[in-house]
């Protein structure tokens, strides 16, 4: 980078991407979402606001995305091949669990949800994450897939947490032989679950998908931790995970190879 990047651009960034996150939401939540001082973010809520990002609902004191914050996505582009060639099969996947999954992938050292059935999902969880969303490495199952089947050149990287996503576990991060020891069980079983031990309400398994030997991209299965258990998630979603991921891998070596 020639130039250190603008904090207030970066602040109100992370605000708008906190707000897309859990929003609608009040000040209070967004300040906590994000650790910025509450008069700061409220600046940078009403600047937000002001431009149209973001709207204000002045009954409920809540904040949520504006329409000009919904505009920006007609710009995004899912170009990555496997990502087109996934979706089919993560549809079927849907069809066959009811419970919503997502193909992930990792653009500049973040993981970022490339696409999501979760809104055809037949059965209902509680998430404020859709597609372009980013999520942590340390503790969703998803992650702990990306930290553990990723090379080794990546994986050192991605471990110094040069940028961590706001709900990383600082536990977690400060302790790095108790994370190896995840990646490592994470990585003799094939795929990392996480059983409610940060998100309460949510469990779930996400599998690597291999193309030509290279981590390409993650699928997972988010589930309501009350209505399915790990053994039940281990036994009969994984298993077909690991299938929708082969199939995905084999879908992507095939179209290369027409192109050889």
């Amino acid at each position: 980078m020639v130039y250190k990047p603008v904090s207030a651009s970066l602040r109100v960034l992370q605000v708008l991407e906190a707000l897309n996150a859990i929003g609608p939401a009040g000040l209070t939540a967004i300040h906590k979402r994000t650790g910025i001082p509450k008069p700061t973010t409220l600046r940078m809520l009403e600047t937000l606001h002001a431009a149209g990002f973001a709207s204000y609902d002045a009954q409920k004191r809540e904040f949520g995305v504006g329409l000009r914050s919904l505009a920006l996505s007609s710009g995004y582009n899912a170009d990555d091949e496997i990502v087109t060639l996934a979706q089919p099969v993560v549809s079927r996947l849907r069809a066959d669990l009811g419970w919503p999954s997502d193909i992930v992938v990792c653009r500049d050292d973040r993981l970022v949800i490339a696409d999501t059935n979760a809104r055809d999902a037949s059965f209902a969880v509680v998430r404020h994450r859709g597609r372009g969303s980013e999520i942590p490495f340390t503790i969703s199952a998803t992650g702990r897939a990306w930290l553990a089947f990723c090379d080794d050149e990546t994986r050192k990287r991605l471990l110094r947490f040069e940028r961590p996503h706001p709900e990383e576990s600082d536990s977690l991060m400060k302790d790095p032989e108790r994370l190896a020891t995840i990646i490592e069980t994470t990585r003799r079983r094939g795929y990392g679950t996480q059983s409610g031990e940060f998100f309460s309400s949510e469990a779930g398994a996400g599998v690597p998908v291999f193309v030509h030997g290279v981590l390409r991209c993650c699928l997972n299965i988010v589930v309501a931790r009350n209505a399915v258990s790990m053994e039940q998630i281990e036994e009969r979603y994984v298993p077909r995970l690991q299938q929708a991921a082969d199939e995905i891998a084999s879908k992507c070596e095939g179209a290369s190879a027409g192109y050889a």
